[in-house]
């Protein structure tokens, strides 16, 4: 993988020089409070940074600040979260337990509260409860104003009747907001705990009275590197400065904080500087407060476009690799808007050339494989079919197959099969997940029940735990720890400490659900489980053991506050990505929170602003990576606006920027060969892949179809080599074997096998007793055709066998094609009878019958090669001269004038040129004659030279045989035989070509049903 620039691209240039260092704002920081404070002053400092990552690296700027050999008693250095929630003096207490507060207050108001309605919207309800108290908003006048809002939305001055129930209690719950409000506040007051706005509050309240009480005891504070404030944490700061027991310094830029700039960063500042009447000085370490680093430090900033998603990580490694090639010492952040890419960027920092980095984020637990498991596992039991409802019993009987197959084959069940094979004394359940895919497929069951799954796992413990119904969470909790322990034997044996540490912390949380949920008589249903398990999920992290200050950070965006890196990289640089779309997550309508000073998107896009021009601001090497428009599967379909604002803004006002437009590209293998493939941007902006899959025809290809041609030479063979000779190498040559799986709908192949075989079975009697078919005996065939379609979708593979596959159900388009089946045969059947009526009985002397054939060419290179025909007739029948003719029926559309190569009236083609149209023409009628005209040379070999060929078209309207006008072959005054040889040797002759490649087809539309076009990127 290369980085190559866009069409627009400026030239590559030498990176920054990275010898001209500038201090990190924690390092200033520290520097400035040991030139400020001696010892004892400094002990007793507060100092208040954003993040726990910041007070890290601020303790570790203080020890290497302070002078050699002396003892340095530390400020107390506290993240701003831990620091308001130490001075309310409380303890946060775990959502779960707020949620189930909070629906016993409810409650105790409405009775009626349903709990599966209640998890819907609980959590957005305790946030704006958050949200409220962490900006000090006016809870008496907010509810009564929100009362007045909702009251004036039912208001009506119509006649009409009293609203509905639902609607009463919903206006009702606006109504009581506030009184829910203050009994949850006092129960969590009277056990000393709180959610996070209310320790924000409180936090408030207590700074506030001990300033009253005792001024002098409260130490001195210093803020750093704050971003946007909350009011809580606003009015705090604006309390200790006025007993001047606060100084302030943020970290900002003149670029986005001057007056005139339209740059969002800079707004919350601003407002900032003229309520709490900050100095200039407050805003950085540079002579006029804050610095001018965005518009005058030299650096190199790279737009990175990917392909997709899952480039970013091999990108990110690459990326981190040169940087320190470059730069042995300078420090590099890899910082990820998007959580979800954790795992590629590790897999992709190599430990040989990046032996040192750390991870400060931890992985979310839902990134991990075990979270999709149990997601699997939830959507085999909620999506299952229910029968037998009622208000106590979900009464899940029956499961999907998808589902079901999609679970048994998570790596993590593998795995676990992978063990019991080789346990001696489990002989009896060897193989047991993946015997039950199989007979899902041999059976084409769409729906199982409960007990045709146990029957299929042998009643293994695994197999039974995972579909045993789920009524409400106590079913779900016992599956789980069911799971959890036989999956734990597994990975104590093998020692894989990442899915063991996975196991105990899934056991963790569902064991803290249930110790929740045990003590109440009302038991949560299972999407209501769901949805709490989710919610600890999301917050659940693994953390990752490393060096804190390591070299090569891997960090979120919000964890890179107050810290500064030479070398930043960061991902997902996309809308909606960075940053975040504007999502009302609320119950409060918008006037509402932005009367009452409540945040809104504004607010949060603004400190992502600042996050990410703060982030810039002493960087040198900036690589922001972003996915190319119209990737598939990205929402995000555009550039950030970042990075339009330095391309646009920043550009103009920094001379020492020089500013890079670069593609990945990369290089793949096929077939043993290089390919060049490259993503590049074309004329309009999209995306363009220039490569091909291309097969030349060497020494062995050349001799592998020269054996096709030997051992069998189908029409259908050669058809498909006209068509693409791409899928006739897969199918033909390399043999792939396309995948079975379970058809819900019939399809055209099952749908044409059960055509067939009705006629089948109506016609062998008379095929075996050599009975001639007459009107009569139709007629009493038309009774039976409905029962023998039936049998026929049943056929496992063509045949009837012991065990049939199940049938589909008969419903939707099954019913309608089932319909279509019999009106189809029926129709036939009559016209057959109208035919025997006209011309006499119809002699059938043979059915599915193998044909085979032998023609000797000689290619250009004067190579001689024997053809072996194979094919298969559907009917053989005997006119009444003698003449023997084999009928192909077919169940798709046909069309009498596509079987002429020699044209209409319209457009006439030479003999010659229909003989080109038979040996090169794909699809179309082409492919019919080419079929009929090698059932006529192998029944020429047979020594019926008059034979003929006819193909029944059943989906017509009038279902008479059709023949080709094959005279185009004896135009030249060659006999039948010796022209079809002719046309034999130049396919032949082009198959074996050197010159022409094997390679796709250019018609998509062929593509469109190819099982193997997911292997030539089409």
């Amino acid at each position: 993988m290369t980085l190559r620039p866009a069409p627009a691209a400026l030239p590559l240039a030498e990176p920054a020089d990275p010898t001209v260092a500038l201090q990190p704002f924690l390092r200033q920081a520290a520097q400035d409070l040991l030139s400020r404070f001696s010892g004892a002053e400094l002990s007793d400092l507060v100092v208040v940074v954003p993040t726990r990552r910041a007070v890290v690296y601020l303790k570790n700027e203080l020890a290497m600040a302070a002078p050699k050999g002396e003892a340095l008693w530390s400020p107390r250095v506290a993240a701003m979260e831990d620091y308001m929630v130490e001075l309310a003096g409380v303890q946060v207490e775990e959502p779960i337990a707020l949620q189930l507060l909070l629906f016993d207050i409810l409650r105790e108001i409405d009775p009626k509260l349903d709990f599966d309605l209640f998890t819907g919207w609980s959590r957005l309800l305790l946030d704006d409860f958050s949200a409220l108290d962490q900006n000090l908003a006016d809870a008496s006048n907010l509810f009564e104003y929100l009362s007045e809002a909702k009251a004036l939305e039912r208001w009506d001055l119509s006649d009409s009747p009293a609203p509905a129930s639902a609607t009463a209690a919903w206006f009702r719950f606006w109504d009581d907001l506030e009184k829910v409000y203050r009994r949850l506040r006092r129960r969590l007051k009277e056990q000393h705990l709180a959610y996070p706005g209310l320790a924000y509050r409180l936090a408030v309240d207590a700074m506030q009275k001990r300033l009253q009480a005792a001024p002098e005891q409260v130490p001195q504070h210093v803020f750093l590197g704050l971003g946007v404030l909350s009011k809580a944490e606003r009015r705090l700061l604006k309390l200790l400065l006025k007993e001047r027991k606060a100084e302030v310094r943020f970290d900002t830029d003149r670029f986005y904080l001057d007056g005139d700039s339209p740059n969002r960063a800079g707004q919350p500042f601003r407002q900032l500087a003229d309520s709490l009447d900050l100095p200039p000085t407050a805003f950085g370490f540079g002579e006029m407060g804050a610095e001018e680093l965005l518009r005058t430090l030299p650096r190199r900033v790279r737009f990175i476009g990917v392909a997709n998603n899952s480039m970013q990580g091999k990108v990110a490694g690459q990326l981190v690799m040169e940087g320190l090639h470059t730069a042995p010492r300078a420090s590099v952040a890899v910082v990820l808007p998007d959580e979800t890419l954790l795992l590629p960027v590790l897999h992709g920092l190599p430990p040989e050339q990046v032996p040192q980095f750390n991870v400060t984020m931890g992985l979310s637990f839902r990134s991990t494989p075990l979270f999709n498991l149990i997601d699997l596992l939830f959507e085999v039991h909620l999506t299952g079919i229910r029968e037998g409802e009622t208000s106590s019993d979900y009464g899940i009987r029956r499961y999907h197959h998808l589902t079901v197959t999609k679970l048994l084959a998570h790596p993590f069940l593998r795995r676990y099969e992978n063990w019991l094979d080789t346990q001696p004394e489990q002989a009896a359940f060897h193989g047991v997940l993946d015997d039950i895919c199989r007979q899902i497929v041999k059976r084409n069951a769409v729906l199982l029940t409960e007990a045709e799954l146990r029957e299929l796992g042998r009643h293994h413990p695994l197999v039974e735990a995972l579909f045993r119904p789920w009524r409400n969470c106590d079913d779900v909790v016992q599956a789980c720890y069911e799971v959890i322990e036989l999956l734990r034997d597994v990975y104590q044996q093998e020692h894989t400490a990442i899915e063991a540490e996975y196991l105990y912390l899934f056991y963790t949380l569902v064991r803290q659900l249930d110790s929740a949920f045990d003590c109440r008589t009302q038991r949560p249903s299972v999407r209501s489980f769901r949805r709490f398990l989710y919610e600890q999920m999301t917050r659940t992290r693994l953390p990752f053991a490393g060096e804190p200050i390591a070299q090569v950070q891997v960090m979120g965006l919000l964890e890179t506050r107050a810290l500064d890196f030479d070398h930043i990289i960061i991902l997902s640089c996309n809308e909606q990505i960075l940053p975040a779309p504007k999502r009302n997550t609320s119950l409060f309508p918008y006037d509402v929170l932005t009367k009452y000073g409540m945040p809104t998107y504004a607010e949060h896009e603004a400190a992502t602003s600042h996050q990410f021009w703060r982030l810039l601001q002493r960087a040198q090497r900036v690589d922001l990576v972003y996915i190319l428009p119209g990737a598939e599967g990205v929402q995000a379909g555009e550039r950030s606006r970042f990075l339009l604002q330095i391309e646009h803004d920043l550009a103009a006002q920094n001379p020492g920027l020089e500013l890079l437009d670069l593609t990945a590209s990369a290089t793949v293998l096929t077939n043993g060969q290089q390919v060049s493939g490259e993503i590049a941007r074309g004329s309009e902006g999209y995306q363009k892949y220039e490569g091909d899959l291309v097969l030349e025809k060497d020494y062995e290809m050349r001799g592998a179809i020269r054996g096709l041609l030997e051992r069998g030479l189908s029409a259908s063979a050669l058809n498909e080599f006209l068509t693409c000779s791409l899928r006739f190498y897969f199918s033909r040559i390399a043999r792939f074997q396309e995948q079975e799986g379970v058809a819900e709908d019939l399809g055209a192949d099952v749908f044409g096998t059960a055509v067939h075989y009705v006629l089948e079975q109506l016609m062998t009697p008379f095929v075996r007793e050599k009975r001639p078919i007459t009107a009569e005996d139709i007629t009493s065939w038309l009774p039976q055709v409905p029962e023998l379609l039936e049998r026929g979708l049943a056929l496992e593979d063509g045949e009837e066998t012991a065990t049939p596959r199940q049938q589909l159900p008969d419903e939707g388009l099954n019913h309608v094609l089932r319909g279509v089946g019999v009106h189809l045969l029926e129709r036939y059947l009559n016209s057959l009878s109208e035919q025997i009526a006209t011309n006499g009985p119809l002699r059938v002397v043979g059915l599915e019958e193998g044909l085979t054939g032998d023609v000797t060419v000689e290619t250009p290179e004067g190579e001689r090669v024997t053809v072996h025909l194979i094919g298969f007739a559907d009917r053989v029948d005997e006119l009444p001269d003698g003449r023997r003719r084999i009928i192909d029926y077919k169940t798709g559309a046909v069309h009498g004038s596509g079987l002429n190569l020699l044209g209409s009236a319209r457009k006439k083609y030479t003999p010659a040129e229909a003989l080109e149209r038979l040996v090169t023409e794909p699809g179309g009628g082409a492919e019919k004659v080419r079929q009929l005209w090698l059932y006529r040379l192998m029944l020429a070999q047979r020594g019926y030279a008059a034979a003929e060929a006819a193909i029944v078209p059943l989906r017509s309207p009038d279902p008479a045989p059709l023949e080709a006008d094959l005279s185009f072959l004896t135009a030249e005054d060659m006999s039948f035989e010796q022209a079809s040889a002719e046309a034999l040797r130049r396919l032949v002759s082009r198959m074996l070509d050197p010159q022409e490649p094997i390679r796709k087809t250019d018609d998509l539309d062929v593509c469109q049903w190819c099982p193997y076009k997911g292997i030539c990127a089409r």
